[in-house]
């Protein structure tokens, strides 16, 4: 008994410990915009509740991005009641074109930023609410409603930010450490057993590096944790998006390995795979590795110094000097990776030039669907309000408004999240009507107040930490303040109350129904977009006018990849994974046969390709391949080599693919 009793404490702990720091955070902001005499201080209560997640980095990234979000959404609302001061229609249909475009943006971004945009068009909707009123029609107050509800949001982030940095540690970076180092020492073993044993039966690693593909994209979210935890990090957080890319250049480095040994008489892989072990230590198996590489994982020096001998290697086939270079790409993809570690593990940056990638947009018809939803449920609600006069029909504009835009960047689970949202909605509705009427009338102080909340939050915030249901118990943690709606000079008229809650969830009601009418696209059918855009942007790629860069390519695809639903196949992953590969290699085996009279060739190889014809492709390019053996001793043996090992490495990909490459598999 004594031993159950201890484990249910210490698995409670944590839940009441969140609960306990969100109760906090709300009665601190309420007790600041008390202080401050603000209109409706219920807003920095309930900001307050929002910004307060279990994981600090997440809490404080978020909350900063609110800030802006907010500040942005504040000054948009104003600049359109100045553009139509005095016409209602017009007003509302900008209304809706804001928050459509917030929408979009979020659904477009998908990551922390998103919540940046979604706040545009929550800010520009909550300040509409209090503008238009019970009447209707902008009422000249925009400028200032604009300050006072930014000035209660921002109060509500700087309180939960006070709060959540002095009693959480925050864990994401150690955490993110642990799983780039799991996730390379992984990658390492692999490669080191895919060297060790070719010549005889090479193992099936492709589900291995899908799995590892799918971890290291899964990392994102974990920088962005990691980033709101530390300045330091933040700073220099290109370091550990380097490292990411380091990863994902050492799996597809390690693919092309795997392809081209196992197209090798069994003989020739074993002999060109020693050599490779030969020149690279920190790959060799543990038994046969130096002292200094076995004691520990090697160091920074230690993979530059096998990659510099790898490519100064003087390789006598074509192949050799293929294996030589991709795994001079495993060890520089360690290296970016390394940096990244030192930067989580002791806070130094090394002296490396670093730039912010922007990744350009994946795939425009989530977000253009989230900004027709958003753009629809807005005018939707307006008509509504205007049809039956009611008095709290702006409320219930922008609840509605606020639920298609919150819930844009969810993607698969926005139905379930929206409509645990409204449901939760109801029954902090009911909650907050008993605490109203039942037990603040005799409630004269802000502590009780405070204690009065308490009740109420800390059992919410609990069992919102739990995995159970978390949409519907973060809502009734989170939106029980705006409905509570405590005032320095609290009001108990009961109908005003029940006009007010049922304003909040209709509108709730309202935004979770468009989910079901206007659903978000499938992962099916999001995964099929993807594949098809990437096989149009690689074919784009083959033209013979094509001049996309390597930068321009890789960002394209990072953010393909970044888009790839968790209910992706397998082999799904494995054809992004290899038009990124493929890609690259044909924009280098471009710039590599410029000084070589055989563009021409090349082009006439590629064009069938951009046709989807890999059969006709392919042989075109073994003819570059024999072109290029009988030019050798003139063009010197090296770049020869070289650049036949990147034909090499695009027979075999298309080998590999021909399906997908061909459209066969999507069709």
């Amino acid at each position: 008994m004594p031993t159950l009793l201890s484990q249910a404490l210490r698995a409670s702990s944590a839940p009441l410990f969140f609960g306990l720091r969100l109760w906090a955070a709300v009665c601190l902001a309420l007790f600041v915009a008390f202080w401050l005499e603000l209109d409706n201080a219920s807003w920095a209560g309930t900001t307050a509740a929002l910004v307060c997640q279990p994981r600090l980095g997440a809490s404080m990234r978020n909350g900063w991005f609110r800030v802006v979000g907010t500040v942005v959404g504040a000054a948009a609302i104003v600049l359109l009641s100045a553009a139509f001061p005095q016409d209602r229609a017009a007003f509302l249909i900008g209304l809706a074109l804001l928050c459509g475009a917030s929408a979009f943006v979020a659904a477009q971004l998908g990551n922390a930023s998103a919540l940046s945009a979604s706040l545009v068009g929550a800010t520009a909707a909550i300040v509409a609410g209090a503008e238009l009123g019970a009447v209707g029609g902008p009422n000249g107050q925009a400028f200032m409603l604009a300050v006072g509800r930014a000035t209660e949001i921002c109060i509500g982030v700087v309180a939960a930010g006070i709060v959540l940095a002095s009693t959480h540690v925050g864990v994401a970076s150690h955490r993110l450490l642990e799983q780039i180092s799991g996730i390379a020492d992984e990658i390492r073993s692999h490669v080191s057993n895919t060297l060790a044993n070719a010549g005889g039966v090479l193992p099936d690693s492709q589900m291995v590096r899908r799995d590892l593909a799918r971890r290291v994209i899964g990392l994102n979210a974990q920088i962005d944790e990691a980033i709101g935890e530390s300045w330091q990090v933040r700073y220099n957080a290109p370091l550990l998006r380097r490292a990411l890319e380091g990863l994902l250049q050492a799996l597809m480095s390690w693919r092309i390995l795997a392809l081209r040994l196992s197209a090798l008489p069994s003989e020739v892989a074993g002999q060109q795979a020693g050599r490779v072990l030969q020149l690279a230590p920190p790959f060799a198996p543990a038994g046969a590795q130096p002292a200094a590489v076995a004691a520990a994982s090697p160091d920074r020096s230690v993979y530059a110094a096998t990659a510099r001998a790898l490519l100064r290697e003087p390789a006598a086939t074509p192949s050799m000097r293929l294996l030589a270079d991709e795994t001079a790409k495993i060890t520089a993809g360690f290296c970016r990776m390394l940096d990244g570690l030192s930067l989580l593990r002791d806070g130094r940056v090394p002296l490396i030039s670093t730039r912010t990638r922007r990744r350009a947009p994946s795939d425009m018809l989530p977000g253009l669907i989230a900004a027709l939803r958003s753009f629809s449920v807005v005018l939707i609600a307006a008509a509504l309000w205007i049809a039956t006069a009611w008095p709290n029909g702006s409320t219930a504009i922008v609840w509605a408004a606020l639920a298609t835009v919150i819930f844009a960047a969810a993607g698969d689970e926005s139905f379930t999240r929206v409509s645990g949202w409204a449901l939760g909605t109801g029954m902090a509705a009911g909650f907050a009507a008993v605490t109203a009427f039942a037990i603040l009338p005799n409630v004269h102080s802000f502590v009780g107040l405070s204690l009065v909340l308490g009740l109420y939050l800390v059992p919410a915030g609990a069992l919102s930490y739990l995995p159970l249901k978390p949409a519907m118990f973060g809502a009734m943690a989170t939106l029980f303040v705006p409905l509570l709606n405590p005032e320095n000079q609290m009001s108990y008229n009961t109908l005003q109350f029940y006009n007010a809650a049922m304003a909040v969830v209709v509108g709730c009601c309202i935004g979770a129904t468009s989910y079901l009418i206007l659903p978000p696209v499938s992962p099916a059918i999001r995964m099929r977009r993807l594949l098809r855009l990437t096989l149009r942007d690689f074919r784009s790629l083959c033209r013979l006018d094509a001049d996309a860069s390597r930068d321009d390519w890789e960002s394209l695809m990072y953010g393909r990849l970044a888009a790839i639903p968790d209910s992706a196949t397998p082999q799904q992953r494995s054809e992004i994974l290899a038009a990124l590969s493929l890609g690259l290699t044909l924009i280098r085996l471009r710039r590599t046969l410029r000084s070589v009279p055989l563009k021409s060739e090349l082009g006439a190889a590629l064009a069938p390709l951009a046709r989807g014809d890999v059969a006709i492709a392919r042989d075109g390019l073994r003819r570059i391949d024999v072109a290029l053996a009988r030019r050798a001793s003139a063009l010197g043996r090296a770049p020869a080599d070289r650049t036949r090992g990147l034909l090499q490495v695009m027979d075999d990909g298309l080998a590999q693919h021909a399906t997908y490459f061909s459209g066969e598999s999507l069709q």
